[in-house]
């Protein structure tokens, strides 16, 4: 059975309001029961045009596969062992992989491939042509054609925070902590000079030494020496065929070396030598430890920097191949400190992780820079630790104003600054200088006669941090405070001049006083502090709930520090530092990723799952009150997760089953799995439900993984409006043993439909205390997807649960005709890049109002064996596309932006060789005219967890047309379509 997955879900294409492309869960022709289940994906991922593309096939990797083929015995490696490419099976088994791929290739004319993959994905990287992309995706063994997009790139003191001295040594001392493990990280390379990263030098330059069965090797290239590895960098290779060698900047190194300083500090953070003292501008740090200093590291370069700073990032062919590698090496563990899909957990990265999972891989990934909005969190698969960003401590500092008043904001530097005079930067414009740039602090818009010797108020935005304040240290500034103009971060920086930056309250705090002040003064005093507490979500982390899985996967998982870390670096993007701080949940997944390496070494036989799981029921929440879709399980805690008491554990068939459960299919039609798994049921150490209607029964199987025998009592805290219930209440479990627990969840008539509430399923033992996140969302209603019907006169029945006691009215829109407009077209290639009408590709104007409440496409062809398309484009943008192997297409918009419309029909091919014929439909449905759809009852009384019916009838309709139109819910986003031919 395959562990790749494929985009497809059915014929009917929908987008919303955002006009992203989604596609509905297959299995039901155009009807579904249920809340809506369309699955929002990227429009750029999964593209049509010509361009760079990652094919994935049905066959399992070698990582994931288990056997079942006549003569190839099974190559996924069991249970705390390391994938050994090496074996004479495995060779055996990628050989009939490649020669797969070889005829799957000469099916679509031998495209020039980028890369090969047989680990962790089963596929290639080319560079395709639409109609080649087309070909692919009705090809039989093809699970995925995606076209390759570009990803960004997403400690000295969080090592005490976390307490990880004592956790050392439970596992042979700091310098052996994670001993024996491989830290695989895919980013922008590293810096080897970096005294974090010293080791003994190999025996044979090249070639790895001292760790069984990893495989690694280290890569030439532009300043960088076969030499540059040792034992602790144990291997270094470097992708760079998606992006293009072209595309580079000219300080960038195609070589294994970095230029940016992101893979470097990444590096460090989860894996860097123990005790490297750090000092900088003068400054001492005190002593750098990774997460797992005794851990050796595994590079993988496939993130990159461009002429255009917008460009930078990492190529998904690039970041596949190097995932593909890793695992093939035999990395433990890998760190993606990488941005990734929102919308969808079956495309090449997230299934590449699938498959590493299954090879025994930790996969840590960071959710996103995206927050604080909701629906932002990155890396949806369950398979995946997603990780967000919290505080650990606070570097802080503050400007003391002549009234006495203290405002107090981050700050690095320990250098304070006597009274002097402060002076607002827009009011030392030098001359010829605008007052904007003043303001923003470019470089020489500063007046040196008016800041000399004084604090200089800079307006954050335009300009780097760091770049206004050398502004001010070269006009004769003795100190800075930088202000936000909007709610932001504020950011402790290594400044040319002792800088305080202040949030906006604060800044717009500091500038009355400067209004209001003859001859305002200031100091600034690097011990200044507040009493915020800590470990509090960064703003900037990404939220859930994720729309990959319609809110019934949590994520992030948990949070680690990401705000103020400071750790290695590459010097000519640090301005020549080897140190810097940086933020971000890229900085907070690598903390993740090195304690996932302790784990390894201190439970070599635990799985990936069982490590996350034991992680995250020994979190610590978080201050304030960012909840769950912010802080995940909380805090990652060092200190208890090596003796969490109970684990949840997660076989690979079941995310199959998950993937199969959300209405996933190869793209030839088979199924993902024949054991589907509903995402709320799979046994993750969280609970998540994104439509309650009524009640359901969840179940957690928990396995005792101490030494002893221990009772657990089960309940559930929080969840204002919702009532949940663990049966059974108690449970005994001896060493090794496994218990089933029920969660019986139910909205209560208070229960506030259409918000998700949170709380926690609490596991209290004598000796051991679990607590798993939950969050429940109550819906008002489910109930059918779509009916169909005939006639000028009639009615069809509809049915639904109700999710509410207080009973709802139901509102129609439409119907509205659509007359046929005949196509004949002539088979050929479509580009959708620059979609244009020619004898295979008719264009279709349609105008979308204000007020649109749905809108539908559909091209009925006269030959089922025919192959026809459907593209929509508003002002000139593809929207949305509907290209399956079939003459029938549909595209549905709900809520959709209003504008001027082009929908073009394509003929790919004709079972005749010369023509494909059909009928053009068009449906905009206005959610203001009252409709004349007649609904008896038009009201839901039924109480919550009941199920109701109702009828939705017309008259009257005109037998020449078809028509379209909608039943709503009260307020709730759920429709039934209704269709009449």
């Amino acid at each position: 059975m395959s562990t790749s997955s494929h985009l497809r879900r059915s014929a009917t294409v929908l987008a919303s309001s955002l006009l992203t492309a989604a596609l509905v869960v297959s299995g039901s022709s155009g009807a579904a029961t249920g809340a809506p289940r369309d699955r929002t994906l990227p429009a750029t991922g999964h593209g049509h045009g010509a361009g760079v593309y990652v094919v994935t096939l049905v066959d399992p990797p070698a990582a994931a596969y288990t056997g079942g083929v006549p003569g190839l015995a099974a190559t996924r490696p069991r249970g705390g062992e390391r994938f050994d490419r090496t074996r004479p099976d495995v060779a055996a088994y990628r050989s009939r992989l490649v020669d797969r791929q070889d005829r799957v290739l000469r099916q679509v004319g031998s495209p020039p491939v980028l890369y090969r993959f047989t680990t962790a994905v089963n596929g290639f990287a080319a560079r395709l042509g639409a109609g080649q992309v087309k070909r692919l995706r009705s090809t039989p063994g093809v699970s995925l054609v995606e076209r390759s997009t570009l990803q960004k790139l997403d400690t000295v003191d969080s090592v005490g925070f976390l307490g990880l001295g004592q956790v050392w040594s439970q596992v042979g001392g700091r310098e052996r902590a994670g001993e024996g493990t491989v830290v695989g990280v895919v980013d922008s390379g590293i810096w080897p000079e970096n005294p974090s990263f010293a080791g003994l030098p190999q025996s044979s330059p090249g070639r790895v030494g001292r760790l069984d069965g990893f495989h690694g090797a280290c890569a030439g290239g532009r300043q960088w020496n076969l030499g540059d590895c040792n034992t602790k960098l144990v291997s270094a290779r470097w992708f760079v065929r998606g992006f293009g060698p072209s595309n580079l900047a000219q300080s960038e190194f195609l070589s294994p070396r970095d230029s940016s300083g992101h893979g470097s500090h990444v590096a460090a953070t989860a894996a860097g030598n123990a005790d490297v003292g750090v000092r900088v501008e003068g400054q001492d740090f005190g002593k750098a430890t990774g997460m797992a200093p005794g851990a050796a590291i595994a590079v993988y370069k496939a993130c990159w920097t461009a002429p255009n700073p917008e460009d930078d990032g990492c190529s998904t062919a690039d970041t596949v191949a190097a995932v593909d590698q890793a695992v093939a090496d035999g990395v433990d563990v890998i760190n993606y400190s990488v941005s990734g899909s929102r919308d969808t957990v079956a495309d090449s990265v997230e299934l590449a992780f699938l498959n590493a999972t299954a090879a025994g891989v930790f996969i840590a990934a960071s959710a996103g820079n995206s927050g604080p909005a909701p629906g932002t969190v990155g890396h949806p698969g369950p398979w995946v630790t997603t990780v967000g960003a919290s505080t650990h401590r606070l570097l802080q500092g503050s400007v003391v104003l002549g009234d006495g008043t203290e405002q107090v904001g981050a700050m690095v530097a320990d250098r304070p600054v006597p009274r002097t005079g402060i002076v607002l930067a827009e009011d030392a414009a030098a001359p010829g200088a605008t007052a904007t740039a003043a303001r923003l602090c470019e470089v020489g818009a500063l007046d040196s006669d008016e800041v000399q010797d004084k604090i200089v108020v800079c307006d954050r935005g335009v300009v780097a941090r760091v770049d206004k304040s050398t502004a001010v240290s070269r006009a004769g500034g003795v100190g800075m405070v930088l202000t936000n103009v909007s709610p932001d971060t504020v950011d402790a920086d290594f400044h040319a001049v002792p800088t305080v930056h202040l949030d906006a309250a604060a800044g717009a705090a500091l500038k009355q006083y400067l209004a209001s002040a003859e001859a305002p003064t200031a100091a600034i005093d690097p011990d200044g502090a507040d009493d915020t507490p800590v470990p509090q979500v960064a703003a900037f982390s990404a939220r859930g709930p994720s729309p990959a899985s319609g809110g019934d996967v949590l994520k992030p998982d948990l949070t680690a520090p990401g705000v103020g870390v400071l750790a290695a670096v590459a010097p000519p993007s640090n301005a020549g530092r080897l140190w810097d701080l940086y933020s971000g949940t890229s900085v907070s997944t690598p903390h993740v990723a090195g304690l996932a390496a302790l784990a390894r070494t201190a439970r070599p036989t635990w799985s990936p799952a069982r490590i996350r799981s034991a992680m995250m029921t020994t979190a610590r929440g978080v201050r304030g009150t960012s909840g769950a879709f912010a802080e995940g399980a909380g805090q990652v805690d060092p200190t208890r997760f090596l003796d969490p008491g109970l684990v949840l554990d997660v076989a690979p068939r079941d995310y199959l089953g998950f993937l199969a459960g959300q209405g996933f299919t190869h793209a030839d039609g088979t199924p993902v799995s024949d054991r589907p798994v509903a995402a709320s049921s799979l046994n993750l150490p969280s609970i998540a439900v994104g439509h309650l209607t009524g009640r359901t029964t969840l179940t957690r199987t928990v396995t005792n993984v101490s030494g002893s025998t221990e009772t657990y009592s089960a309940r559930v805290r929080g969840l204002d409006g919702v009532t949940a219930r663990v049966r059974p209440g108690t449970v005994t479990l001896a060493p090794g043993a496994s218990a089933t627990l029920e969660v019986v969840v139910r909205a209560d008539t208070d229960a506030a439909v259409g918000r998700f509430t949170k709380g926690h399923l609490l596991l209290r033992g004598s000796q051991h205390e679990l607590r798993l996140p939950v969050a429940v969302r109550p819906g008002l209603v489910s109930a059918t997807g779509e009916v169909r019907g005939t006639g000028e006169d009639g009615s069809v029945p509809v049915a639904g649960r109700s999710g509410s006691d207080q009973g709802f009215p139901l509102s129609v829109a439409g119907p509205v005709a659509a007359r046929p407009t005949g196509v004949s077209l002539v088979p050929g290639g479509f580009e959708p890049a620059s979609p244009r009408a020619d004898r295979d590709t008719r264009g279709l104007p349609v105008t979308v109002p204000p007020g649109t409440d749905v809108a539908r496409f559909q091209i009925d062809g006269h030959r089922p064996s025919d192959d026809m398309d459907l593209y929509a484009y508003r002002d000139g943008q593809l929207v949305a596309a509907s290209t399956r192997p079939s003459a029938d297409e549909t595209i549905t918009l709900v809520e959709p932006e209003p504008g001027d419309y082009t929908v073009y029909v394509h003929s790919h091919s004709a079972a005749n060789r010369s023509t494909t014929t059909g009928q053009y439909y068009s449906w905009v449905v206005p959610a203001s005219d009252g409709g004349t759809l007649q609904l008896e009852p038009a009201q839901v009384t039924a109480g919550a967890n009941q199920r109701f019916e109702y009828t939705v009838g017309w008259q009257g309709l005109d037998p020449t047309s078809r028509w379209f139109g909608a039943v709503r819910y009260g307020d709730s986003e759920h429709r039934t379509f209704v269709s009449v031919n």
